[in-house]
């Protein structure tokens, strides 16, 4: 089950979905929230591959009473049962707790945040309203009782217990493990003795998302510093995790997809020979400073303060619908070129970070991607001409517990100014290899294995725990 768009694009936009059609004798129903994933799904392997909709995976619509009696009536009763819970027991309210208790610095300051901040926050999963925590915020045992309850086993949809009585799994397999949306494949899973193999699929997760599920016999995560927050955060016992890499980033060591600079120039309107600073932007949640920042980097392009033949190329987040109104305004080839707002098209992403002399942003992964490329990386955290007070400062995101031992590498600048950023873009223009011992540091730490295996490792790691239990 691939919970959301991540999951869906670290699968299906990665190897992995080629690696797992390699794998003989394996039967895969993925379930997606998508309809266009079908033709993709069912075109990697006809016959063996096939698609479910996770709003709708029987594919018809059922009712409360479709099911045996007895499921039925516990049906019936969990759901009224929670509805006397719901407000202290679903999923908002375990993770605030299970962030509250462990103090992570990213949930101390965003609790703070505004209101309608906050609410903003809640959209992208991170639950940070105080009042979610009431009463004993901090207590073990409450959070102990709450999220048994949250996770009973009586709970269910009558269209995941059809898709799991027709299509009889032997394992399951879900994909971005902290949400709302698993919770009835979990329970599902528990009613059947099935086993869960989790993949956690984003490096801030361990310390952002909340509590993990119970019931996992496997768990799989991009590099040893998730690991070791599952040990110590979660309780995972260590034998039951696996680190494969980051299969996203397995692009970065395929060397046919990296083609010369020439081609790269020629589709941003640049001449070959000009270098170009990537600007790596975030939403518009995260980066209202961003479009000061690039307004700031354009003019010293256009006045020469960073030296002859110097371009800004902007990369708009994906999820960023008012990406015209923020930095279209710049476009200016060749000095500033302002791509538009896209997923997908993994290959000129990696050939922009290849290609790059410096790439900048703001607590976003591209930072590591220019470090897996050993490309310059330079961290904004700073409000650029905007006035924000000391909770809402994108300053404050140098302290969030994920990214805190990336800038401790010394793998990137991190500027504060205005001054900072220009002495920086100097620096790193003027000398590429500055920061190289850190950025070698940070890819140990935070992306090893890394060696453009890490698709075919989850693959094979998810066909043994299946052939497994096949044979139970």
């Amino acid at each position: 089950m691939l919970a959301n768009a991540m999951a869906v694009r670290n699968t299906l936009e990665t190897p992995v979905l080629s690696e797992l059609a390699q794998v003989a004798g394996v039967e895969v129903c993925l379930v997606t929230p998508y309809q266009e994933d079908e033709a993709k799904i069912a075109g990697a392997m006809p016959g063996r591959f096939t698609w479910a909709d996770m709003g709708n995976p029987a594919g018809r619509p059922l009712s409360l009473s479709h099911g045996p009696r007895a499921v039925v009536l516990r049906r019936i009763a969990e759901r009224a049962f929670m509805r006397l819970f719901r407000p202290w027991a679903d999923h908002g309210n375990l993770a605030y707790r299970f962030n509250e208790r462990h103090g992570f610095s990213g949930h101390q300051f965003k609790k703070k945040m505004p209101p309608l901040r906050r609410q903003r926050e809640a959209v992208a999963g991170n639950y940070v309203d105080p009042s979610l925590g009431k009463p004993f915020p901090g207590s073990r045992t409450v959070y102990n009782l709450l999220r048994r309850i949250y996770f009973n086993a009586w709970y269910s949809e009558p269209g995941v217990e059809l898709f799991f009585d027709e299509f009889q799994p032997d394992l399951v397999v879900i994909h971005h493990l902290q949400n709302t949306s698993i919770r009835p494949w979990i329970a599902g899973a528990r009613r059947r003795n099935l086993p869960v193999l989790g993949i956690v699929g984003s490096w801030d997760q361990p310390t952002t998302k909340g509590p993990l599920p119970p019931g996992l016999v496997r768990v799989l995560v991009q590099s040893q510093a998730m690991a070791d927050q599952l040990i110590k955060y979660h309780g995972v016992e260590p034998s039951r995790i696996d680190v494969t890499g980051w299969p996203q980033m397995d692009f970065y060591k395929t060397a046919r997809i990296i083609r010369p600079k020439e081609e790269l120039a020629s589709e941003l309107g640049l001449e070959p020979q000009r270098r170009f600073i990537l600007f790596g932007a975030n939403s518009p949640r995260l980066g209202p400073h961003e479009p000061g920042i690039a307004s700031h980097i354009a003019s010293n392009i256009e006045n020469g303060r960073y030296g002859p033949e110097v371009s800004l190329v902007i990369r708009p987040h994906p999820k960023d619908d008012q990406w015209e109104t923020r930095f279209r305004p710049l476009h200016k080839p060749p000095q500033v070129v302002a791509l538009p707002a896209e997923s997908g098209r993994l290959a000129s992403l990696v050939n922009q970070l290849a290609h790059a002399s410096i790439v900048l942003g703001s607590a976003g992964t591209i930072l590591l991607d220019a470090i897996a490329m050993d490309t310059c990386a330079l961290f904004i955290a700073f409000d650029g001409g905007l006035k924000k007070n000391a909770i809402e400062s994108i300053a404050r995101w140098t302290e969030i517990d994920h990214y805190r031992p990336v800038l401790d590498s010394g793998s990137m600048a991190v500027v504060h100014s205005f001054e900072e950023l220009d002495r920086s873009i100097t620096g790193y223009l003027a000398n590429p290899d500055q920061d190289s011992e850190g950025r070698a540091r940070c890819r140990a730490e935070q992306l090893e294995p890394f060696d453009g295996r890490a698709s075919g490792r989850l693959a094979r790691l998810i066909a043994e725990e299946a052939e497994k239990y096949a044979n139970v």
